[in-house]
């Protein structure tokens, strides 16, 4: 991918899921990557491995930095710490999050609400305007992926503390474009649709429930988390020097298509 190798790039919650496929597809292009993870030390350690095996053939660099994203006034110090390591970084994935199911009238006083848009929108908020001002300081570009998520186009029932967390990250994401475009700091968004990941692949994977899902995806399959690592590189890449304040939709055409009955 055109301008990544040699690259810094921070990527949160990167134990397992997308964000172990994105530091693969990234190791693989040769970035020196910044991992993040909370509590998942067994993943992080197999991401860790991966990328590592990748890195004796591209050149690529990692180190891992932990962090529970809930304590919103430990993100100060997080930030200093995984700039610190590369001295400096060209590129963060705000990938990071929680996928909160309850419906509205359970959580009545919003305490699931609340906890989800801290870590889910407060969080890469505080972390981009971190990377940004950490970008102008030194007077160099920036390149900066929020994962969200197609509840943030069009939801369902008990979604709505996690799609209106994805919603205000594409919001914001449109903003911060916009107010730093001055500065030649790019943001995007990647919007996943169904990717199978090691706490859905049970569910996803039964053949009953694939054969369900699949029908409704025009393009007849989940996406993998490959499929968002090669996205992601993209959005980070010169590939994309003229693209900012975007959303990139990776659903294999499910929300396209609309609710409609198949004929």
């Amino acid at each position: 991918m055109k301008g990544l190798k040699g690259k810094r790039v921070l990527i949160t919650g990167a134990s397992s899921g997308i964000g172990a496929g994105m530091a693969k597809v990234l190791a693989r292009e040769g970035c020196h990557l910044v991992l993040h993870y909370n509590r998942n030390q067994t993943g992080i350690k197999q991401t860790m491995k991966a990328v590592e095996s990748l890195g004796l053939e591209s050149g690529s660099k990692v180190s891992v930095l932990q962090c529970d994203f809930k304590a919103l006034e430990s993100l100060p110090k997080f930030f200093d710490q995984a700039w610190s390591v590369f001295s400096g970084l060209d590129g963060l994935v705000n990938n990071a999050g929680i996928v909160s199911k309850v419906t509205a009238l359970k959580d009545p006083f919003g305490k699931q609400f609340a906890e989800t848009l801290n870590i889910n929108l407060h969080a890469p908020y505080q972390l981009s305007n971190a990377f940004a001002q950490a970008c102008i300081d030194a007077k160099k570009t920036g390149a900066i992926v929020n994962n969200s998520s197609i509840h943030g186009q069009a939801t369902c029932e008990w979604f709505s503390a996690y799609a209106a967390s994805k919603a205000g990250l594409d919001a914001i994401s449109k903003v911060q474009a916009v107010e730093w475009g001055q500065y030649q700091i790019r943001v995007n968004v990647l919007a996943p649709g169904v990717v199978p990941v090691e706490r859905t692949d049970a569910i996803l994977l039964e053949p009953e429930m694939a054969e369900k899902w699949q029908a409704t995806i025009p393009a007849g399959r989940y996406g993998t988390t490959e499929d968002m690592g090669e996205a992601t590189a993209f959005l980070l890449s010169d590939a994309s020097a003229w693209m900012t304040g975007s959303i990139l939709t990776m659903d294999g055409g499910l929300i396209a298509r609309g609710n409609y009955p198949i004929r």
